[in-house]
């Protein structure tokens, strides 16, 4: 009796464990057609993480680097953007509350009060070259998915279960 009540706790303890949510980082399609919604990258995230995109920006030719923190929310927090030249589409002085700190090599604009439920990106076709820095992953998004095609970065809550069936397979 003894084996059946240790077999019986293992049990409950490995569908709690299984069906226990977790939050999710994922990009996913946003094209319409086939592909839709499907995703091309997920990761375990916590509240706090930082995920970066880096692109090369189409007149500068010059990196840009934006990072997100990612709240208690399942939001985004804009957290800074780096550059090292002004462009267009790119701040060109403090707004609102952001302070901008001028190093030898960059520009960082912070202390932004921007949230995002999602991060949109198209794909450069041409010279952005969008890049996903997340922990130690480096995702090319062109390599995922088509350049000028549109993803987007989101944060779910799924089950550990579904989250390891989707790496697993």
């Amino acid at each position: 009796m003894d084996h059946l009540k240790k077999l019986i706790l293992i049990l409950i303890a490995s569908l709690l464990l299984f069906f226990y949510p977790i939050k999710v980082l994922q990009v996913y399609i946003f094209d319409q057609g086939e592909r839709f919604d499907e995703i091309i990258y997920q990761s375990a995230v916590k509240t706090n993480d930082e995920v970066t995109v880096k692109w090369t920006h189409s007149v500068s030719i010059r990196p840009v680097y934006e990072t997100y923190s990612i709240n208690d929310d399942f939001k985004f927090d804009v957290k800074e953007m780096i550059f090292d030249t002004y462009s267009a589409n790119l701040p060109s002085q403090p707004e609102g509350d952001t302070k901008w700190e001028f190093r030898e090599d960059a520009i960082r604009v912070y202390n932004y009060d921007i949230e995002f439920d999602e991060i949109p990106i198209v794909i450069g076709a041409v010279r952005a070259n969008h890049i996903l820095l997340f922990k130690d992953d480096r995702i090319v998004l062109k390599d995922r998915y088509r350049p000028g095609g549109y993803v987007k970065v989101r944060v779910v809550k799924k089950s550990l279960l579904s989250y390891v069936l989707k790496e697993v397979i």
